[in-house]
């Protein structure tokens, strides 16, 4: 059922107007499935440890800024503990060349890279 789910989104992802490729990886970036046509697994393999990377080195920034907003409001505070531990839902990183996006489940990431927006 999983399978089927992530065969339909990354066909969906894949062919979408500028999408270069898409990458479904555990959360330690090892690589469950791509679809980068042009380019061999290695390439595949290195982004999905570095999209995995990034995604662990970044959790303390966004549990800073959540920090941060507790600060302001006891009423804020209130529901972050209702909502439980802070994880990055969406990273999006934007070079010259490509724009990466990252989704964040529980269980695995989304890597997307597409050609850059606007």
């Amino acid at each position: 059922m999983a399978d089927e789910r992530i065969e339909s989104v990354m066909e969906h992802i894949t062919y979408t107007k500028g999408v270069v490729g898409v990458v479904v990886c555990d959360r330690e970036g090892n690589p469950i499935r791509d679809s980068f046509q042009s380019l061999d697994r290695g390439r595949a393999t290195t982004l999905a440890s570095l999209a995995a990377d990034l995604v662990l080195l970044a959790a303390p920034l966004a549990s800073l800024e959540i920090e941060k907003e507790k600060e302001k409001s006891k009423k804020e505070e209130k529901k972050s503990k209702e909502a439980g531990p802070s994880t990055i839902e969406v990273m999006r990183v934007q070079s010259l060349s490509y724009e990466i996006i990252i989704k964040c489940n529980e269980d695995f990431l989304l890597v997307v890279v597409q050609e850059p927006v606007g």
